[in-house]
């Protein structure tokens, strides 16, 4: 698996040819891996700094206050704060079947589009965390506009007519995440029913991650074909490197050309221990907290999340139903919740 960061600025600042590179290796990276990392994409190391010192002060706050904006659970799109019961990661993958009681060691604050009034936001009262939703917002548009100069880079990649995959994905209505994965002990993590969040593949088009250096991100190994379910980890060298991740409905848009990178979080490899050894765990094998940030683009509910025409032939006839975007998501939604 290759890990190695791809320098985002030879597509944003460089010349033509330069583009057209990058363009070419992003859409090779994706197919390959299903994800890629990225580095220079106009989001500063101080920046995602400040992100995740807003999210830490997010997740000190008490539960009840927390609770002051939880999610109101259902099919549609999630708003508010997801405490560590509601969500169940592990019915979006069938390689997770059979698991009794599988769990999630996470909880999570969840932001959408910030103008819809049909679903609109839960935001923590500002008395509480004064300028908190003024941040927020602002990262939101940050990774918004990132993810679709992104679009256009694959366009180009894919050697699609300007604008075919990017009017497919605009309005953008995605989701920003904010990822909290509290201390926890290490055997936990090493029992059969619980992990941070199980293997899974994302619902949208694009999903931006930045994560924190505790470690614990793993993806799939697609170059192991010996050894199925190969998770490998992928870890963040500086704070604003950024994860980019095929989702499901780019999958389907590009008729399985671009598929959806399957991933996990699990015990940091540093921190991993063999199962005989987890009688005796003391407090000493805390896993520490982590946290994450990610974008989850998504196009507006009535467009399709059907193949598009340019990947249909006659020899590659449609792999998915024409639906819309507002059904995939339910769908993955009432598996989860």
């Amino acid at each position: 698996m290759c890990t190695e960061a791809l320098d985002a600025s030879q597509y944003i600042v460089g010349s033509a040819d330069d583009r057209l590179q990058f363009a070419r290796d992003l859409v090779s990276r994706l197919n390959e891996e299903g994800f890629v990392k990225l580095r220079n994409h106009g989001i500063s190391t101080e920046n995602v700094r400040e992100i995740f010192s807003w999210q830490k002060r997010f997740f000190d706050l008490s539960t009840d206050e927390k609770m002051s904006c939880i999610h109101k659970g259902g099919t549609g799109p999630v708003r508010g704060f997801n405490s560590s019961d509601q969500e169940k990661s592990s019915k979006l993958y069938p390689g997770n079947a059979g698991i009794p009681d599988a769990k999630d060691a996470l909880e999570s604050l969840n932001i959408g589009p910030l103008n819809d009034t049909t679903y609109p936001n839960q935001w923590i009262a500002e008395d509480i965390l004064p300028s908190f939703r003024q941040h927020i917002e602002s990262y939101y548009h940050a990774l918004q506009k990132t993810s679709n100069v992104l679009f256009q880079a694959i366009e180009l990649g894919l050697a699609l007519p300007a604008g075919a995959l990017l009017s497919r994905a605009l309005p953008n209505v995605g989701e920003l995440r904010l990822n909290h994965y509290p201390r926890i002990p290490r055997h936990e993590l090493l029992t059969k029913n619980t992990r941070r969040i199980w293997p899974h593949t994302d619902f949208g088009t694009l999903s931006l991650l930045f994560q924190d250096s505790a470690g614990g991100l793993e993806f799939e190994d697609r170059r192991s074909s010996s050894t199925p379910n190969t998770f490998v980890p992928v870890t963040s060298e500086d704070p604003s490197d950024l994860i980019v991740t095929v989702g499901d409905i780019l999958q389907r848009w590009t008729n399985d050309g671009l598929k959806a990178g399957l991933h996990r979080v699990s015990v940091p490899r540093h921190s991993a221990v063999h199962d005989d050894d987890v009688a005796g765990e003391e407090e000493d094998c805390m896993l520490p907290d982590r946290y994450s940030l990610v974008f989850f683009s998504r196009p507006s509910g009535e467009k399709s999340a059907g193949p598009m025409r340019d990947f249909v032939s006659e020899k590659r006839p449609a792999c998915y139903e024409e639906i819309s975007a507002s059904e995939h998501l339910a769908r993955r939604n009432r598996l989860v919740y």
